[in-house]
């Protein structure tokens, strides 16, 4: 169920429903619907999964769900694991090393 979802992952990052709600500047009001098994609106669900750094589909269904294929998860593991400040410059040699080798593809079809 929702609520408890939310509150356990609430209880997980050091805070309660209220506190959250509060700094997210959202009405504490809608809680009594949610205990009954309502789920927010899409604006506030997305707020909610991002202050709590989950995913929407996490907060509904209670688990992860990804069309994601295993090489195309390692891939975003590797880019979510390096360093903010040399993001950009992974994502750049890695654009460069795809456009090498995708050169290198074509160049050995056209012979």
């Amino acid at each position: 169920m929702f609520y408890e979802r939310l509150k356990t992952l609430c209880k997980e990052n050091g805070t309660s429903v209220s506190k959250m709600l509060t700094e997210l500047k959202l009405s504490t009001g809608s809680t009594g619907a949610w205990k009954r098994g309502q789920l927010p609106k899409g604006e506030t669900l997305a707020a909610i999964a991002d202050y709590l750094h989950t995913s929407i589909d996490f907060l509904i269904f209670g688990e992860y769900r990804c069309n994601l294929n295993e090489e195309q998860l390692h891939l975003l593991e590797l880019y979510e694991s390096t360093p903010e400040y040399a993001r950009y410059k992974v994502m750049c040699d890695f654009e460069d090393s795809v456009t090498r080798e995708v050169e290198k593809f074509r160049r050995k079809r056209s012979e």
